[in-house]
């Protein structure tokens, strides 16, 4: 079984445009060349956008990082400091005691021996010498025993100001880095939208 069948010319366009339809045409490829620009447009903004943004989230990423930075380094100050403090404080200490068993040796032993009285109590030429003797080395070990004292207690002084200046430092940069933290959770937050 065939089936013949003939194509008609009829299905072929010869049909010319009329100058309505050309000009409905040309308006159309306007309008989609209209949008085409706009779309263009505003890539070339979203780009932009997305560069200045890209800078402004490097900017604070290395502002987080350096703040981080200072606050290691401060944090490493500030426990030099206090350990500095401690030593200087346990120096004072023990000066301190060493100036305590001075007083309470020379409580023991009569406390107020002056050179006159040395002298008087004495029972011989020799026992004078001696007894002065003893004054002179008593004086000279209290004396260096205070010396080391107040030098102990001047460093014990000037490490609690390094330690409290080393204290606010650190407590300055560790705002820093938070407001750094906060500002590049705010950038990376943003997912760059625009």
């Amino acid at each position: 079984l065939a089936i013949s069948g003939q194509v008609t010319p009829s299905s072929a366009s010869n049909h010319k445009p009329t100058l309505a339809q050309i000009e409905a045409a040309k308006k159309a490829e306007l309008a989609k060349k209209k949008i085409a620009e706009e779309a263009l447009k505003k890539l070339a903004r979203a780009k932009g956008n997305l560069k200045l943004l890209s800078n402004i989230a490097d900017q604070a990423q290395k502002k987080y990082t350096a703040a981080k930075a200072d606050l290691l380094v401060a944090t490493r100050e500030l426990n030099s400091a206090n350990e500095s403090y401690l030593s200087a404080v346990a120096e004072v200490s023990a000066t301190h005691r060493e100036i305590g068993k001075l007083a309470a040796h020379a409580y023991i032993n009569g406390g107020g021996i002056t050179d006159l009285e040395s002298i008087l109590s004495s029972s011989g030429p020799q026992e004078v010498i001696d007894n002065l003797s003893t004054l002179e080395n008593l004086g000279t070990g209290n004396k260096t025993s205070l010396k080391r004292f107040k030098a102990a207690e001047d460093v014990a002084q000037r490490a609690k100001v390094i330690a409290e200046e080393a204290k606010e430092k650190q407590a300055l940069v560790t705002v820093r880095v938070a407001a750094a933290k906060k500002e590049d959770e705010l950038i990376f937050g943003l997912g760059w939208r625009i």
